[in-house]
């Protein structure tokens, strides 16, 4: 041994042993910095893995673990480092849940698996949806138990997402050909296996808030905007009626016009201010005949004159509403209320003979429920015979805007 190599030796002794002093004193930076001064990278890392047990802030012992795999030369100190920060980080980014990237996840589950520790990154995998490097690490870990797990939950997701898959699409199918009651059926039978699927509850909500419930609608119909109040009676009111009316003098439900024995008649539902004919009070259902001006309360006025087929026109508060009182004649189909339950759909019935509808390029069943929005036509494709109107869309007819009459 030379001369220098003597002395480098014991300067080398006299670090190593300053740093152990440094150890167990507890000043374990002075430690580090002395053992990486006597070429003792693994000392360094040992310290550095002490420093991090000692912290309280998970960040902080990430940083000092990730320190000490920089640090160690020793494959084995490497491997413990590396699995230590990798362990830390899964916790972190799985405690905050679905604010963690992708990203940051999958690299966690990189570390992990060079870490050896196969079993929690097939868990940060799984965490991301990876089912193939999830299985791939499970396999390589032997842990048959959880892959059988794992390849049956697998199995499971997929025919779930395929049963999931035709759902959706006979949903959308029954939408399209205007069959709602059923593409709700189909919705709530789903969602009433307790099966989830978000996608599901959204068709849901996006059929019900276009569907119409009646008993007052728009429809365009040759040009024009009819304002229809379905039903076999119709009520007018200020609360529960077909016509809602503004008034104070009105009733909630005031007045009822319904086919009687003689034909259209109106009578007054023995309200507080009453329904007048000329000053007369009525005390009895009044045949409307040829047509009738009456005042509702004492203060709103309200014509009734005959319709087209069995049904008629009020005009009242300026609005005007044809009332069929039974079924709606629109082109060759009908219009009518159709009750299932505590649900109520505005169906188009299709009667015998008559020639089928189409919206879009779908020929419709003898009866359909209608949404808004919804364009009906003669054929495939062709220029539509009416249109039902959203909310938004309908323009009621004043009373001085067109003459008696309704839907041919």
């Amino acid at each position: 041994m030379s001369l220098f190599e003597w002395f480098g030796l014991k300067r080398g002794d006299s670090r190593r042993r300053a740093a152990e002093a440094r150890e167990l004193a507890g000043d374990l930076a002075g430690a580090v910095e002395l053992y990486l001064d006597a070429g003792m990278p693994d000392d360094a890392a040992r310290v550095l893995l002490l420093r991090a047990d000692a912290e309280r802030s998970v960040e902080k012992r990430i940083a000092f673990c990730a320190s000490a795999f920089r640090t160690a030369e020793s494959p084995e100190l490497k491997r413990a480092a590396l699995g230590r920060k990798a362990l830390l980080a899964f916790d972190l980014v799985r405690a905050r849940g679905a604010s963690a990237m992708r990203s940051e996840v999958l690299a966690v589950a990189r570390e992990l698996e060079a870490a050896g520790e196969l079993e929690r990154a097939a868990d940060a995998y799984a965490l991301v949806g990876d089912t193939e490097s999830e299985t791939r690490v499970l396999a390589a870990a032997g842990a048959i138990d959880r892959l059988e797990e794992r390849l049956r939950a697998s199995m499971t997701a997929e025919r779930d997402q395929r049963e999931l898959g035709a759902t959706l699409r006979k949903i959308a199918d029954l939408d399209r050909m205007a069959e709602r009651r059923e593409a709700l059926a189909v919705a709530e039978a789903w969602a009433g296996g307790g099966r989830g699927g978000e996608q599901v509850a959204d068709a849901l909500r996006a059929i019900r808030a276009r569907l119409l419930s009646g008993p007052v609608l728009s429809i365009e119909l040759g040009g024009a905007v009819v304002r229809c109040a379905l039903g076999d009676e119709v009520t007018i009111g200020r609360g529960e009626a077909t016509i809602v009316v503004a008034s104070r003098a009105v009733s909630r439900t005031h007045a009822r016009i319904r086919r009687g024995p003689s034909g259209i008649e109106v009578e007054d539902l023995g309200t507080r201010n009453g329904t007048t004919l000329a000053g007369a009070r009525l005390t009895a259902p009044l045949p409307v005949g040829r047509g009738v001006q009456i005042l509702l309360g004492g203060e709103v006025p309200c014509a009734i004159a005959p319709g087209i087929g069995q049904g008629c026109v009020v005009d009242v508060a300026g609005e005007r509403f044809t009332a069929p009182l039974g079924e709606l004649p629109v082109g060759p189909w009908r219009l009518r209320l159709d009750w299932a339950g505590a649900s109520v759909f505005v169906a188009l019935k299709t009667p015998p003979g008559a020639p089928p509808p189409f919206l879009g390029d779908y020929q419709l069943a003898p009866s359909v429920e209608l949404c808004a929005g919804d364009a009906i036509a003669a054929s495939r494709g062709g220029t539509p015979v009416f249109r039902v109107l959203a909310a938004g869309q309908a323009s009621p007819t004043r009373r001085d805007g067109g003459g008696e009459g309704g839907p041919a």
